[in-house]
């Protein structure tokens, strides 16, 4: 028997299974952090008025050191990268039923 302030109670009067309210707190959670990491690409595009992946090329077709610039890609690269994944996990998550 359940308590009824269980957290399985409290979701069944909401109209949630346990599975269904997993979903929709990964969902909602992939969705934060893929903003979070969008507006970090956003800003460092604003910045060099390039993609991530073309800002990739330069840096790496070149031996000359830009501190900066190395910073600036090593956190683009977080975010780009970090965006990606989130990208593919609420895919994942929206095709789950």
């Amino acid at each position: 028997e359940m308590k009824m302030n269980s957290t399985s109670a409290i979701l069944e009067g909401f109209g949630y299974s346990e599975e269904e309210a997993l979903r929709e707190f990964a969902l909602l959670h992939a969705s934060q952090k893929y903003a979070e990491f969008a507006l970090e690409d956003e800003f460092f595009q604003k910045k060099y008025g390039i993609p991530f992946s073309e800002f990739e090329k330069n840096i790496n077709s070149t031996d000359e050191e830009r501190f900066e610039m190395e910073d600036d890609y090593l956190a683009w690269k977080f975010a780009y990268e970090g965006m990606e994944y989130c990208k593919k996990q609420l895919e994942s998550l929206k095709n789950i039923q």
